[in-house]
């Protein structure tokens, strides 16, 4: 085999298909678009899941792509085995509807062989155990049977990407490495064949044969149209095709492991290799999902970010990297990859200031961590216990910021089994316990207690220095606090807001030497700042000098939604009106919530233009200026106040040009336009004579649309979906074909015309949301009306209510009772009864759960001469405790009696047969 480059595989692969008319589709993000069911693009064909499944027109039948990925299911085993990846590309050659087996199995071989290179005596083949089809296809191509295995679902029955979607068999390429590359057990000595453990065998190629459409209930549904989903792993192919031993000897990773020798002083080789590798797979990881807008955070997949970051920090220690070094490799990295993916250059510099932020924060109490979980599985195996319990899990979590996957891989390596259902119930416990406990006391911590007021140094600085004047712990002052035990410090100065004006208090930590107390939350008393927290390592004692950090990127975050909520202010009171005032408001990193004096709810205008005055006051990028003045000079400026904030002989004013003055002492933007945008998610009412409005500003406002068009493209796919298989082609013209924006598309615009972007993505959310309401209630209006035309034009139906009418003389008098019709379908169906019989009196009725409905017809020829189908409808609506009548030929009814239904019926039944005895009924 020839030596080939990772980037010319990539050419290859995507030069072949295209000459083979496939449309080669760009690499989609790795935040799927419109699929809540998965965290991450795990596959190439994900991009592709509504094409297969028809919910959507095909914009083309042939595609082919290298697609990012992202899996995590095999995480601990990254870095330890020659091909685990959490971050990959994926070849795929994709096909709708278009060709199947017979093309897919050619188009793989001979790409594989003539093109790639690889040789076709050593390529092995795997088919789904049943699939005689496909054995018989790969047997006409050249490859003899003894190299064709078969195996069962777990091996070669793929998708769907999610928890539902296209699905169905797979056949599968494997190159066989020879015997030396098997285990002791396998090769020469046992015939192994692909499926074994050993790495003789290696999976290169993997062709679906997509059948199915499985449904979030797990059952399984023939696709309308069969597909092709092609995957192909570009760095195992790389592994192959260059000759080595792991994906990371690969060009490219390799390129990436010797920038982390760089930093590190260390060679790859031997025992450090795993390092190594942890860190190249995870800074690709972190790149790209970075770069697409996914950011590190407490759940879902920011969880799942932080944790990769973490863990190539901890494996970082093991070539003695004990400062952020994962921000270093950004740049290089990403030069590696930018010819595929230019976009990665435009976000270096964001995703730099995130993964610094992230290693400054986790390395602040990683020593401390590692030090306390050798203590906590020391203290575990001396219980004699192989469990490591979930409560000692949840305390490494919640104080030193270890995820619990992560401390589960490192209680592994001393041979500990991890508790998860103890750290789960931990959790649970927290989410339900809170910090309200020490809000509810510090009204009384200070009394009778002397003690200097603390001096806020957070407008200018997030660290300093300063001095203990005072410890509170156990509802009492204590001379100093140690190891493991929570309280309160105080210092002479701190850079730590303390909760007040709706901001929340600051997060971070206070170090003097190798002790450290981590702060929860900053709480204020009588002008002294409370740092409310625990001591992870050490001690602290009254008169200790010690430094203050609070946590910036956090602190960021409230500073948009605080500025945010000042031009939100000055909107209300310049669109609406002086009559406007401030209520209440929080201002935390992931929203703000702001309560105003206002008489009637706001109309969508309203709240438009609101929202565009802030996002206009953003694109101005107004100075944020302060100052400080006497109260009764403050009060001259016209600046307005809090109505529940007490204020001093001093107040801070802010002036945010002339679109806000207020007096506050929160933190701030320096400039309006590091803001970034603004946009209003909700607006309702706390209480009467007052509005609340729920607004995001700054990255969350990306997110925020980023999540709202996931949830709107699945619901339009879902939609169509519905609307295709219900109403067939018929239905075509009621599908919506409005493009919804993915993730791309998203994140571009807000680059390129920054807060602009809120009111061109409000607008389309807003078009969306309504086409998708009207075209569901065009959809349920024609689905009922074709139920009501099988119902009224069903033979079987006319036959079995016929089947039970009674004849006098020339005339047939039937009743029946259905389930859940509607009067229209029963007249609809009673015109057909009067069609088929020449004189004919129809009683119908239909009952649901929460009322009944009567329709009766009969013949002209008898209308009103021998029954009047009005009286009867009104005799029997009677009993079911409605209302009903009509002409002599026709009436309806109905009444909420459902259980009287029977008895209603047979009144009716029974006035008509009296009637066509004896005369008109009465």
């Amino acid at each position: 085999m020839n030596f080939k480059k990772v980037s010319e595989i990539r050419k290859i692969f995507l030069n072949y298909f295209q000459e083979k008319g496939h449309t080669v589709v760009p690499s989609s993000s790795l935040l799927p678009a419109g699929d809540p069911t998965l965290l991450f693009t795990t596959a190439g064909m994900v991009q592709f899941k509504p094409l297969f499944t028809g919910a959507v027109e095909l914009p083309y039948t042939r595609a082919t792509s290298a697609q990012k990925c992202l899996r995590t299911t095999d995480l601990e085993n990254v870095g330890k085995t020659e091909r685990h990846c959490t971050f990959f590309e994926m070849l795929g050659n994709f096909s709708f509807g278009d060709y199947f087996k017979e093309e897919a199995i050619e188009f793989a071989l001979d790409c594989s062989v003539n093109r790639l290179g690889f040789p076709i005596e050593k390529i092995w083949i795997t088919v789904f155990e049943n699939d005689d089809e496909a054995e018989k296809i790969w047997l006409s191509k050249g490859i003899p049977k003894e190299r064709i295995t078969r195996l069962g679902k777990k091996d070669n029955f793929w998708g769907p990407a999610g928890d539902s979607g296209a699905c169905g068999p797979c056949s599968e390429l494997y190159l066989d490495r020879g015997p030396e590359k098997g285990l002791p057990d396998c090769g020469v000595k046992y015939e192994c064949r692909p499926g074994c453990d050993c790495d003789r065998f290696l999976e290169f190629w993997n062709i679906v044969f997509n059948q199915f459409n499985q449904d979030t209930e797990g059952n399984l549904h023939p696709l309308k149209q069969t597909g092709i989903d092609t995957g192909s792993g570009l760095e195992r192919v790389a592994l192959l095709l260059q000759g080595v031993d792991s994906v990371y000897d690969t060009d490219e990773l390799r390129e990436i492991i010797s920038e982390v020798e760089k930093i590190s002083g260390k060679t790859y080789e031997g025992s450090t290799k795993v390092p190594f590798r942890v860190i190249t797979d995870h800074i690709r990881s972190a790149l790209f999902t970075v770069s697409d807008g996914i950011f590190p955070d407490r759940t879902g997949r920011g969880y799942v970010i932080r944790r990769l970051i973490r863990r190539a920090v901890l494996f970082a220690r093991k070539l003695d990297l004990k400062e952020p070094f994962l921000y270093k490799l950004v740049k290089p990295v990403a030069t590696i990859y930018k010819e595929r993916y230019p976009d990665l250059e435009k976000h270096i510099s964001s995703v730099e200031r995130t993964l610094l932020a992230e290693e400054e924060l986790f390395l602040k109490t990683l020593e401390i961590g590692l030090e306390k979980i050798e203590a906590l599985v020391l203290k575990t195996k001396l219980e004699g216990s192989d469990i490591f319990s979930g409560k000692d899990s949840f305390l490494l979590y919640g104080t030193y910021g270890f995820p619990a996957e992560m401390t589960e891989e490192i209680v592994a390596e001393h041979g500990l089994s991890f508790d998860k259902n103890g750290f789960e119930e931990e959790l649970e416990k927290d989410r339900q316990s809170s910090r309200e406990t020490w809000k509810a006391n510090k009204v009384s911590l200070f009394t009778g207690i002397k003690t200097d007021k603390t001096e806020f140094l957070g407008y200018d600085a997030l660290e300093a220095e300063s001095e203990i004047s005072f410890i509170f712990a156990d509802n009492k002052q204590v001379p100093s606090l140690k190891e493991g035990e929570a309280g309160v410090l105080v210092f002479k100065s701190s850079p730590f807001y303390p909760e007040g004006g709706g901001q929340v208090g600051d997060t971070g930590f206070i170090r003097k030497g190798s002790s450290v107390f981590k702060v929860l939350d900053t709480q204020k008393e009588n002008d002294i700042i409370l740092h409310i927290g625990s001591v992870l390592s050490g001690s602290f004692s009254e008169g200790d000098k010690a430094r203050l950090e609070v946590e910036k990127e956090r602190r960021e975050k409230l500073r948009f939604h605080h500025s945010g909520t000042h031009l939100l202010n000055g909107a209300l009171r310049s669109l609406l009106g002086n009559h406007v005032l401030q209520k209440g408001s929080i201002v935390s990193p992931d929203y703000l919530r702001f309560d105003f004096s206002h008489p009637s709810p706001l109309s969508i205008e309203e709240i438009r233009n609101i929202e565009s005055w802030v996002n206009e006051s953003i694109v101005r990028h107004i100075p944020v200026q302060t100052e400080v003045l006497a109260i009764e000079d403050a009060k001259k400026t016209g600046a307005v106040a809090a109505f529940d904030e007490k204020y001093g002989d001093k107040v801070r004013v802010l002036k945010m040009g002339d679109r806000s003055l207020e007096f506050c002492g929160g933190t701030h933007v320096v400039n309006t336009g590091d803001i970034g945008y603004f946009f209003i998610k909700k607006e309702s009412s706390p209480g009467a004579g007052n509005r609340r409005i729920e607004a995001v500003a700054g990255p969350v406002v990306i997110e925020t649309f980023l999540n709202r068009f996931a949830e709107l493209t699945e619901a339009v796919q879902n939609l169509n979906l519905k609307i295709k298989e219900e109403l067939g082609a018929e239905g075509t013209s009621l599908s919506i074909k409005t493009n919804v924006p993915g993730p791309d598309e998203v994140r571009a615009l807000f680059a390129s015309k920054g807060a602009d972007a809120v009111v061109t993505f409000r607008d389309l959310s807003e078009r969306l949301s309504l086409e998708l309401e009207e075209t569901q209630s065009k959809f349920l209006k024609e689905k009922k009306n074709r139920e009501s035309r099988d119902f009224e034009n069903n033979p079987e139906v006319l036959n079995q209510v016929l089947s039970e009418a009674k004849s006098i003389g020339t005339t047939k008098i039937v009743s029946y009772i259905f389930d859940s019709k509607d009067a229209k379908a029963l007249k609809g169906l009673s015109d057909n009864l009067k069609v088929r019989e020449k004189e004919i009196v129809a009683i119908l009725a239909s009952k649901n759960a929460e009322d009944a409905s009567i329709v009766v017809t009969c013949s002209p020829s008898i209308a009103g001469k021998k029954v009047h189908c009005g009286d009867l409808v009104k005799a029997a609506c009677e009993i079911l405790g409605g209302k009903g009548g009509g002409k002599p030929d026709m009436a309806q009814g109905g009444g909420k009696e459902v259980s009287k239904i029977q008895e209603a019926v047979q009144l009716a039944f029974d006035k008509a047969y009296a009637g066509l005895n004896g005369g008109l009924s009465k």
